[in-house]
Order: C-alpha cells, then sequence, then structure tokens
C-alpha cells in the first residue's frame, strides 16, 4: 500500500465524527443535548431528587461543557422534552450556542434569543443570566415557569 492509502482510513474515520467548538468532538449544539438529556449524569458531582418529579444534576469539577459550572434541573418522567440548563461562567456565548438565524426576543426573565426553527435548539429559550446562560425548554417552562412561554412564539 502507498502512503496516501494508509491515510485515507484515518481521513474517513475523522471526517464521520462530528466537528466544532465542544469539548470531545461534538459541536456545541450536540453537547449542550446530551448534557441535557442525560449522557453525562454519571460524571456529574451530585445528583437528587428534588420533589414534584423534578431531579437534578450538578457538575463543578468536570462540567461536560466549557464552563465553570452546570446545573440541570429535569421533569424525571419526560427528560428530553422538559429541562433547564443553567450554565455557570460559559466559555460561549448566548450567540454560540443559539446559532445563526436565531431571534431576539423579550421573555419573563429578560432578553433571551430563541434558536431558529432548523436548529437542534429550536423549542428552547436561551437566556443571559448574572452568572452565565439557562436555556430552558418549552416543556419545562409549560410546567414550571409558564409567564415564559409568550417568549416561545415566533
Amino acid at each position: 500500500m502507498r502512503p496516501a492509502h494508509l491515510l485515507l482510513p484515518l481521513l474517513l474515520l475523522t471526517a464521520c465524527k462530528p466537528g466544532g467548538t465542544a469539548q470531545g468532538g461534538e459541536d456545541l449544539v450536540a453537547r449542550t443535548l446530551f448534557t441535557a438529556t442525560g449522557s453525562f449524569d454519571a460524571q456529574a458531582d451530585s445528583r437528587e431528587r428534588i420533589g414534584g418529579g423534578l431531579r437534578r444534576a450538578t457538575w463543578t469539577s468536570r462540567p461536560p461543557l466549557d464552563a465553570a459550572g452546570i446545573v440541570v434541573q429535569y421533569d424525571s418522567d419526560a427528560r428530553p422534552l422538559s429541562w433547564m440548563l443553567d450554565i455557570r461562567a460559559p466559555g460561549f456565548t448566548a450567540r454560540d450556542l443559539a446559532g445563526p438565524g436565531a431571534q431576539a426576543v423579550t421573555s419573563a426573565q429578560g432578553e433571551a434569543l430563541h434558536p431558529a426553527p432548523s436548529s437542534r435548539l429550536a423549542d428552547t429559550l436561551i437566556l443571559t443570566t448574572a452568572q452565565g446562560l439557562r436555556v430552558i425548554t418549552r416543556g419545562y417552562a409549560t410546567q414550571e415557569d409558564a409567564a415564559l412561554l409568550p417568549a416561545f412564539r415566533r
């Protein structure tokens, strides 16, 4: 085999892997969704039940995103649809996470970004907080903070 043929399998493997700006080779949106929906819970510093069907996972020593800390609060019966992610001191902006085509909206908690309908985060709001960012799904807002629902309208 010529040297170029030796590199072809390596190039094919790396081409299949998602690229991007987040840790571990996944793009930022994918890593955020994996964090919110439980892929990294085993690495959390704490996991707890907080009542009313809600649970919380917290990362302070090794957060799965580029941030000082992360807390995900979720409905244990509907986690993929109902979660809130607090990201403390992120190494990325709300605009980075929201992606192109995001719409600025005003919510009950202040200014927010609503990702484009084509985004994998389309059914979320991304709010800037004093500590960093908060990402909230429509399902979570419906159950826990209905005052945010008008900001989900396009």
